[in-house]
C-alpha cells in the first residue's frame, strides 16, 4: 500500500481523533494510564505525525507535543516511524483495532498507545470497521435499508456544489486585462476547448484554444479556421508537430481522436466569436446551445452524450458567470434552474459503485452532481462530510 493509500484510509480516522468523536471519560492507554485530553492538536497536512501541538495528561504528567494516528499497531513499523526522527516528539500513538502492546520512536523510548475501539459509539464503531474494509464505499450496507431520504440530500447538496465548482473553475480561465465581454467570451472558449479534450487532452486544447482565440480576426471563414487548427496543432502526419502541444492518443475512443476535437472545436469558436453580444443576454440558453451544437456540421459529430455533458459543466456555468459580471439576476436564475432540470446519461462505468446499493440508479444515473459525489466524497474518504454517514452514525 502507498502513501496515498494510507492518506486515504486514515482521513477519516483523523476526523475522529480532531473532532474527539468517542467519550474521553476515562480513557485509558493500553498499558493502564489514565489519558486526558485538553487538545487534540492541529492536524498537520505535510509529512511527520497527523497532529502537532496536543495536549495531553498521560498518568500524572501532562505532555505537549505530537499524535499519530493508525488503523493498527503495526502500521507504525510499516510506516518506518521508528526510523524517523520526526517522530521522536509523539506522545501518543492511537490506533483503531485492538492491542495491548506499544511501539518505539527512533529515540528507542516507548509512546503510549491509546485503543480508542472501547470508548466509540456502537454505530461509529460499525461504520469504521465498514470503511476499513471496504473504503469505497463503506455506507454500501446502509443505503440497503435506511430510506432514502439522506442520500437524497446529500446529492442535492453535491448538484448544487459541482455547479458552483464548475463557475470557479471557469473564472480560472477570464483574462482581466481584457474588456469584459472579451475576456468572458475567451473564457468560455477556452472551457469549450477543455470540454472536448476530456478526458486525455484537456491541457494542449486548452492552449491551443488561447491561441486561436488571440488570432480569431485573422481568419476568413469557418473552414479557415478549422484547417489552420488543424495546421497549427500538429496533429495532422504530414504536418510538423508542434513543441508546444503534446497530445495523448493513447486510450481514445475513434470519435474523441484529438484530430475531431480539434475541428469541432475550432467551428465551435466560429460560431461563439461571431454571435452578437446582446443574444448571449437576451436569448433562451437552450436555443443558444443548439445553435452552437449545430454550428460544428462536421463528421464525426460532437454527440448527444458528449454535448449533454458539455452543456451542463461548461456552457450553463458560463452563462451564470456572464449573469454575475453584468448583474443580471435574470440570466443567473435561468442558468441555475436548467441546471437544476438537466439530465445526462453518466458512463456506467463511473456509476458501478453506486450500483452495490438498493438505491434506485433512476436517482442518481443522469444527475451531474454524482460526478461531484462520487469524486469529492466517496472516492476521497470525505465520508464526514456527508449526510449519509451522519445518518448512519446517529445512536
Amino acid at each position: 500500500m502507498n502513501s496515498s493509500q494510507y492518506s486515504y484510509h486514515e482521513k477519516l480516522l483523523q476526523w475522529v481523533w480532531e473532532t474527539t468523536q468517542f467519550n474521553r471519560q476515562y480513557l485509558r492507554t493500553v498499558s493502564g494510564l489514565k489519558v486526558r485530553i485538553h487538545h487534540p492538536g492541529s492536524l498537520n497536512k505535510t509529512d511527520g505525525p497527523d497532529f502537532r501541538s496536543a495536549e495531553i495528561t498521560i498518568g500524572s504528567l501532562r505532555w505537549y507535543g505530537d499524535v499519530e494516528i493508525h488503523r493498527k499497531l503495526s502500521d507504525w513499523q510499516s510506516h518506518a516511524h521508528m526510523r524517523d526522527p520526526r517522530y521522536n516528539n509523539v506522545i501518543l500513538h492511537v490506533v483503531f483495532e485492538e492491542t495491548s502492546k506499544t511501539v518505539r520512536r527512533h529515540d528507542q523510548s516507548a509512546v503510549p498507545t491509546l485503543w480508542l475501539g472501547p470508548y466509540l459509539s456502537k454505530p461509529l464503531e460499525s461504520f469504521l470497521i465498514q470503511y476499513l474494509k471496504h473504503p469505497q464505499l463503506p455506507c454500501a450496507k446502509y443505503l440497503s435499508f435506511i430510506s432514502e431520504e439522506a442520500f437524497l440530500k446529500q446529492l442535492e447538496k453535491t448538484h448544487k456544489e459541482y455547479f458552483e465548482q464548475k463557475v470557479d473553475d471557469l473564472l480560472t480561465f477570464y483574462d482581466p486585462s481584457l474588456p469584459p465581454s472579451r475576456a468572458w467570451l475567451k473564457m468560455l472558449n477556452i472551457a469549450f476547448f477543455d470540454g472536448l479534450g476530456i478526458s486525455h487532452n484537456r491541457k494542449p486544447m486548452r492552449e491551443l484554444g488561447r491561441r486561436l482565440f488571440d488570432r480569431i480576426e485573422t481568419y476568413s471563414s469557418a473552414d479557415n479556421l478549422r484547417n489552420h487548427a488543424l495546421a497549427v496543432s500538429g496533429i495532422l502526419a504530414d504536418d510538423r508537430p508542434s513543441a508546444r502541444f503534446q497530445w495523448n492518443h493513447k486510450g481514445c475512443r475513434p470519435n474523441n481522436h484529438p484530430e475531431h476535437r480539434i475541428q469541432q472545436a475550432a467551428l465551435g469558436l466560429w460560431h461563439l466569436y461571431h454571435l452578437p453580444f446582446e443574444q448571449w443576454m437576451q436569448e433562451e440558453p437552450a436555443k443558444l446551445w443548439d445553435h452552437l451544437v449545430q454550428s460544428i456540421d462536421i463528421t464525426p459529430s460532437l454527440g448527444q452524450e458528449r454535448a449533454a455533458i458539455l452543456f451542463g459543466v461548461v456552457f450553463l456555468p458560463a452563462l451564470y458567470a456572464l449573469g454575475s459580471l453584468f448583474q443580471s439576476g435574470k440570466l443567473k436564475n435561468k442558468s441555475w434552474n436548467l441546471w437544476q432540470t438537466h439530465r445526462v446519461p453518466l458512463p456506467k462505468s463511473l456509476l458501478k459503485t453506486l450500483h452495490k446499493t438498493a438505491i434506485d440508479p433512476g436517482r442518481y444515473s443522469k444527475k451531474l452532481g454524482t460526478i461531484h459525489q462520487l469524486r469529492n466524497y466517496c472516492k476521497a474518504g470525505q465520508c464526514q462530510k456527508c449526510f449519509v454517514f451522519n445518518y448512519a452514525i446517529s445512536p
